[in-house]
């Protein structure tokens, strides 16, 4: 295992390296404001227990990453995807399996599309082909508390749980305290409650058109009562990736329960499988 920090287009990103150097790559890609922390420890020991180079990193404006002041330095969800690459070129990783959370399910559509040579397989977890209007809106309700402000690390805290609250869905019991201590992980080790990777996610092009262009083994999960990509957005990436798979999971938010743990990781299993990982 090793940490450390690329510097790469003008930003410096922290990411932390775990197995084999020498084996296939596996890339992680958070989603918006939350931090690589975020993905679940048991996901990552299993894809090292199963032989992979596993890679996750904090986006920029996040985390132990360059926090970006958005008003002087503007970004685009583009410029993200070409950080993710760049990481790669820092590591030495030719073609990775890249796994996306959210944003970081955008993000690695975006790569996917601009860097096809640099991709193996697509895992796109609660995401979206992008703001369309083809697809349903986000919830006004989950959008009133993330954009709530907040002047200390207490009203911090409360307006993560508050929002993990609306973002989950009804079939798990909602776990505050899980979500108040990864909160407060965050922010002992470094966040950043000004990040602008919303306004990164819902300026950005639609790619609903595109993405049929994307020829790798991809498996798609999405919960089917997401707030904020509603499961139509989960079905028009299935629809628009040519042989993708849709893992629908009923009364699950904009979430990755723990509960669900061992059947994310048999579907990436096999969509690894698939692109002969």
């Amino acid at each position: 295992m090793s940490e450390g920090y690329a510097d790469v287009n003008g930003i410096r990103l922290w990411y932390e390296d775990l197995g084999d150097p020498a084996h296939e790559a596996v890339v992680l890609v958070m989603g918006a404001t939350a931090t690589a922390m975020s993905w679940p420890q048991e996901l990552l020991d299993h894809l090292v227990g199963q032989g992979y180079r596993v890679v996750r990193f904090d986006n920029r404006d996040i985390g132990l990453s360059t926090h970006v002041d958005y008003a002087t330095d503007p970004y685009l969800l583009a410029d993200l995807a070409q950080d993710t690459v760049a990481l790669m070129d820092h590591l030495g990783i030719d073609r990775a399996h890249l796994v996306g959370a959210s944003m970081g399910g955008m993000i690695s559509q975006v790569v996917a599309l601009e860097h096809p040579d640099r991709v193996r397989s697509l895992g796109l977890m609660i995401t979206s082909p992008g703001p369309d209007d083809r697809l349903s809106p986000t919830s006004g309700e989950m959008i009133a508390v993330a954009t709530r402000e907040v002047s200390t690390d207490e009203e911090l805290a409360q307006r993560e749980a508050d929002l993990w609250r609306v973002l989950a869905g009804s079939r798990f019991p909602f776990d505050e305290a899980a979500h108040r201590e990864q909160a407060a992980l965050d922010a002992a080790r470094g966040t950043n409650p000004n990040s602008a990777h919303a306004i990164a996610v819902f300026t950005a092009p639609s790619r609903m058109d595109a993405l049929a262009a994307i020829s790798v083994p991809t498996v798609i999960f999405h919960g089917m009562e997401d707030p904020i990509f509603p499961i139509d957005h989960g079905e028009a990436l299935a629809k628009a990736i040519p042989g993708s798979t849709l893992i629908a999971w009923k009364g699950v938010g904009h979430e990755l329960p723990a509960q669900l743990a061992d059947e994310v990781i048999t579907g990436l299993l096999a969509n690894l499988a698939a692109a002969g990982g």
